[in-house]
């Protein structure tokens, strides 16, 4: 887990990710977060250098907390189940909730994220660190489940995380159509791919 940042930090990325839950990071104004906020604009630049540092610290931020709840939840589940039908009876639920369309602004936010990474090297840097501590958290809790027999073991642990993650951002297509596919097919056949972990 990424460490707390300093209490005037987190204030200043609080009030930008209340902001980015309706508005997008391009419509977010300094002014409006320094008077929101009642930080100073010495005290933005001493925390993360420039505005635009304050805006990837908390894209940074939102995005590590998104798939830490994730990869928690996986850990859960490999250390409680006690068996491998009760293992990935909860493995599927939690893949269909993580599919569900209310969670589209949160796979809009990680495309949006990917695309921002591709036109700005520091922060591709940043997230490139950030996306193989949170893949490799949760390809430890898939060789914990590998290890209780319930994950073919001949599967890369790492290619697994790479997967259930590359899975949901690929819904993000789905998102922005026009004519969407049903929830209910989606996990249908998130539910037919998941039988090739299964050991």
């Amino acid at each position: 887990m990424v460490e707390s940042p300093h209490p005037t930090a987190a204030k200043l990325m609080d009030t930008v990710s209340t902001m980015l839950d309706s508005d997008n990071p391009h419509d977010i104004l300094v002014d409006e977060v320094l008077r929101i906020s009642g930080v100073s604009r010495g005290s933005l630049y001493h925390h993360f250098g420039d505005f635009r540092g304050l805006i990837h610290a908390t894209l940074l931020r939102r995005f590590s907390q998104n798939v830490e709840a994730d990869t928690r939840a996986m850990w859960n589940i490999a250390e409680h189940a006690d068996s491998k039908d009760s293992y990935w009876s909860k493995i599927r639920e939690l893949s269909a909730a993580t599919q569900v369309p209310e969670r589209a602004p949160i796979r809009a936010e990680r495309a949006r994220l990917v695309s921002l990474a591709s036109s700005d090297e520091l922060f591709a840097q940043a997230l490139a660190r950030e996306q193989e501590r949170l893949t490799q958290g949760m390809a430890d809790a898939v060789a914990l489940a590998q290890g209780k027999g319930w994950v073919r073991s001949h599967l890369s642990p790492l290619a697994i995380a790479v997967f259930l993650q590359s899975y949901s951002l690929g819904r993000a297509v789905d998102d922005i159509s026009e004519t969407r596919v049903p929830n209910k097919e989606w996990a249908a056949l998130i539910d037919s791919v998941l039988t090739i972990f299964e050991s």
